[in-house]
């Protein structure tokens, strides 16, 4: 696939949902997240969803009574979207619990993630910059059908060295990088979009 670098005069707006999986404010991947707010193409917009951590642990009695307010505003926020990027650390060589616990809620029922296009991208001080939490994540979310952006992946390494003080990402290879990276997302969702228009305009 060519990806293109810059947006058609009548390419629609790509609405992305932004989950971080980190809870510190002070996060590199909070200022990750923030980066590709900075960063992303004139036709995409970002929506950042708070309140990760005021979600319940998954358990199906709860779920059979009924979607918590919490569990309902994540599958609200996934609905008005068109694609999904995820911005992860990797806690004990793993994906964090917060994260992972939102995705077992968006996937049940009629799964808001199945066929939803995905960008994975991850900051760590250690120099794998997060490979085992998105490998682990890319197993999940073709598990449950989501369409994973294929590598090259985002994987920030030596993370604290490429902000500067304020949290702002400095690093102009890196800067490069993620914008890069999300003009794929954009290019991705639509390809995958145009695709599903014609198989159902073909069945």
């Amino acid at each position: 696939m060519t990806y293109q670098t810059k947006p058609t005069s009548n390419q629609p707006v790509v609405r992305v949902l932004g989950l971080t999986g980190s809870l510190r404010s002070q996060s590199v991947n909070r200022a990750l997240m923030s980066a590709a707010h900075e960063l992303k193409p004139d036709d995409m917009q970002i929506m950042d969803h708070a309140g990760l951590d005021q979600l319940p642990y998954f358990n199906e009695d709860v779920e059979t009574e009924g979607d918590p307010t919490t569990v309902q505003a994540l599958k609200s926020a996934l609905h008005s979207v068109d694609a999904l990027l995820i911005v992860t650390p990797e806690y004990n060589s793993g994906v964090p619990a917060v994260l992972k616990n939102a995705i077992d809620w968006a996937s049940r029922g009629a799964s808001l993630l199945k066929e939803m296009p995905v960008a994975l991208m991850s900051a760590s001080p250690s120099p794998m910059g997060g490979q085992r939490a998105q490998l682990q994540f890319r197993q999940t979310l073709t598990g449950i059908g989501a369409h994973v952006l294929p590598a090259p992946d985002i994987l920030i390494g030596s993370a604290p060295q490429r902000f500067d003080a304020d949290l702002r990402l400095s690093d102009e290879p890196t800067r490069k990088l993620v914008a890069r990276h999300l003009v794929r997302l954009r290019d991705w969702t639509l390809a995958l979009g145009a695709l599903r228009l014609h198989l159902k305009e073909a069945a």
